[in-house]
């Protein structure tokens, strides 16, 4: 009995002991890792939201660097553009009268001809001067029948205008020319910056020119941004703002204030002013209201300076979700305390009422031991558990689970990051899986949420699903035959939305082998959608929607290059609208912008069945690469073209060859060994030729 009794009180003494040890190193290392974890989440969040704020300001800061750029670029194209055709104009009127006319009656051809072409609200116009300071067409009127000396003339820095004109005329032939001058319109005599591009016309000894404001310029452009950055919006409720180094709201709220405000918060605005003087920006904090509340929360704003426009541009993100997590996180640790408390006071009463037999059979009781300790660690190493020291009465038993239980746990956290990480991949990275015919088998969350499907959705789905119907058969054969010769694809791909609208990633498309063979395949995609439309503004015509000049450039050589390599049949149409400067001079610019855009429209939806790209290269000049099955198919839908588009029935009074509004073609294809160059210069001729043979028709040569 001595000995029963000893062992039992000395199983019960150690048992208890150990369980209230446990329980309590427990709860203390419990509460000191949720005092680490808040601290760390808090920190991690934080530092998340920062990275986020600044990668969305950054992406509409780059995107003002790009249009700002893009501003001299353009307008200095499109002045040279211009002054071209007026020069052309000038030498064609000279051309043709030089042999029947005086060289008075020539001149006042000319100048009668360019003083009615007017830009940009009236404010750009042509000028001709003679290279020795006469002024021939000066602010819209000719002064051929008098005589204006404007050699001496300067602008408010000092520098004279028309002797730089006529040296670079005279020294370079053409060039560009930046100087102050009044605004036609107003009246206040101030001068304002303007770029002008000059060209030396010999046969008079003239200079002809044109400039644009670049005030007038830069606010269309900032204007344009403005209405852009104002539809933004990421996350729940994320938006960007913009403000004036004078205190001025352009974007607030997320909307565009028209008119513009005087931002309401002085001190919020003097600590945006004062971090955004670093180069790189900074961050503040603040309290704001939310948008569908009047109550203020904390929120943190990245704020960064575009110098050049004295703009500041920020977003800010509210950061009040962290406390409602921290305090959810220590009302589970304060109901998991009471619970081990509840538990262990039942485990202790349990322990009292298993003394007795313990005390009885000690030897059976530690092969009994021995077997729970094994299967204990069965299910813990199966259920992915620690192994439940309650349930051994030996200090041995619970010191080699203790040692096992740190084993365990730390495969359980190895594994339960592997959880976190493939759930990070599933909700961030767009990710599908087909087999070999295309049918998807699998797909990421985040793919989900691009497309607009679901994951039921998609499942057994060809991924045609999401093929966006604008991207070429040749294309999608060019990936196909590269996934078949078991190679990886590498590009740029548009899909469509379950909405109908487009978006484009940038893909990696790989094979999938299994035991040496291949079972489909896995695609890893990034969204690009921002990037493209940024691209697409930069080769889009503005007023048509039609592809511009710039990308005329580019798309040319590669279908050159495609057209020869392959062996197709490249023909390349240059389309210009009859007599539409009489069209515009009798029904005004605003009805020859509508009647473009008509035009354009058409253009679009009779090519749409063709392999083909429409452009507008300035003014009332189109042009239509197409790939066609012969010469006589290009041929024939070059007169089906010309005759849709008097058809069109577009009323012109003013026109010579219809009643309607008409238009003719010049049409040449691409032969061996023919440069770009080449080919636009031979379409052109044939323009040239159907306008001389009496328009409304097309031209081959």
């Amino acid at each position: 009995m001595k000995i029963s009794n000893t062992i039992s009180k000395s199983i019960f003494i150690v048992s208890t002991v150990s369980i209230i040890l446990v329980l309590l190193i427990t709860i203390l290392l419990q509460y000191n890792n949720f005092l680490q974890e808040s601290q760390e989440i808090k920190t991690t969040y934080i530092e998340q939201k920062k990275r986020h704020l600044k990668k969305e300001v950054d992406k509409v800061y780059k995107y003002i660097e790009f249009r700002d750029k893009e501003i001299i670029d353009n307008l200095k194209k499109e002045l040279k553009q211009k002054v071209d055709n007026a020069y052309n104009t000038a030498l064609y009127i000279y051309n043709e009268n030089k042999n029947k006319k005086s060289e008075e009656e020539i001149k006042e051809l000319i100048v009668n001809v360019l003083k009615n072409y007017s830009f940009t609200n009236e404010r750009s116009y042509y000028f001709i001067n003679s290279n020795k300071g006469r002024a021939i067409l000066f602010n819209k009127e000719s002064y051929l029948d008098s005589y204006k000396d404007v050699w001496n003339l300067y602008d408010v820095k000092g520098e004279y205008i028309i002797q730089k004109q006529s040296t670079i005329a005279l020294t370079h032939g053409s060039g560009y020319i930046t100087n102050h001058f009044v605004k036609p319109d107003l009246t206040n005599n101030k001068q304002y910056p303007k770029l002008s591009y000059i060209k030396h016309f010999e046969p008079f000894n003239w200079h002809i020119g044109i400039g644009e404001y670049l005030d007038d310029i830069e606010k269309q452009v900032q204007d344009t941004i403005l209405n852009y950055v104002a539809s933004i919006r990421y996350d729940k409720s994320g938006y960007i703002f913009i403000n004036t180094l004078d205190k001025k709201a352009l974007i607030f709220s997320g909307e565009k204030q028209n008119p513009i405000k005087i931002y309401p918060d002085y001190e919020l605005f003097k600590k945006q002013l004062d971090v955004s003087t670093n180069s790189e920006g900074g961050f503040i904090r603040y309290n704001f209201t939310k948008l569908d509340s009047k109550k203020e929360y904390p929120k943190i704003a990245y704020v960064k300076r575009y110098e050049k426009w004295g703009w500041m541009i920020g977003t800010g993100a509210y950061i009040d979700e962290i406390d409602e997590i921290i305090e959810q996180k220590k009302l589970f640790l304060k109901n998991s305390v009471f619970f081990q408390l509840e538990l262990a006071f039942v485990f202790i009463l349990l322990v009292i009422l298993i003394i007795y037999f313990i005390s009885k059979k000690t030897s059976s009781l530690i092969n009994m031991h021995i077997e729970n300790f094994i299967n204990e660690f069965k299910i813990a190493t199966k259920e992915f558990k620690k192994i439940n020291t309650y349930n051994l009465a030996y200090d041995e038993f619970k010191t080699l689970a203790n040692s096992l239980n740190q084993t365990l746990e730390q495969r359980n956290k190895d594994y339960e990051k592997l959880n976190n990480y493939t759930k990070i991949i599933n909700e961030h990275i767009i990710s599908s899986s087909t087999d070999l015919n295309g049918i998807i088998t699998d797909v990421s969350q985040a793919f989900c949420e691009i497309s607009g499907f679901t994951k039921e959705e998609l499942i057994g789905q060809n991924h045609n699903i999401i093929r966006d119907p604008s991207l070429s058969k040749e294309f999608y054969e060019d990936v196909w035959e590269q996934l078949n010769k078991n190679n990886s694809f590498k590009g740029e791909i548009k899909n469509r939305k379950k909405s109908g609208e487009s978006y484009w990633v940038d893909i990696i498309i790989q094979p999938i082998f299994e035991n040496g063979v291949k079972i489909g395949y896995t695609a890893i995609k990034h969204d690009i959608t921002d990037k493209k439309r940024i691209e697409e503004l930069s080769i889009t015509d503005e007023l048509t929607k039609l592809y511009n000049r710039r990308y005329f450039n580019i798309k040319i050589e590669e279908l050159i290059l495609k057209a020869i390599k392959k062996e197709h049949v490249l023909s390349l149409f240059i389309m210009d609208v009859d007599y539409f400067k009489k069209y515009n001079d009798t029904y005004g610019h605003q009805e020859g912008d509508e009647a473009l855009i008509k035009i354009s429209t058409f253009l679009k939806s009779f090519f749409k069945d063709f392999k083909s790209y429409v452009f507008r290269l300035g003014g009332e000049e189109f042009a239509i690469l197409l790939i066609s099955k012969d010469k006589e198919e290009a041929i024939l839908l070059a007169n089906n073209l010309k005759d849709g588009i008097e058809n069109l029935k577009i009323i012109h009074e003013k026109s010579e060859v219809s009643s309607y509004m008409t238009s003719s073609t010049g049409l040449a294809f691409l032969e061996k060994e023919m440069e770009s160059k080449e080919l636009y210069i031979k379409a052109d001729k044939a323009l040239y030729k159907a306008k001389q043979e009496g328009r409304n028709r097309v031209s081959i040569i």
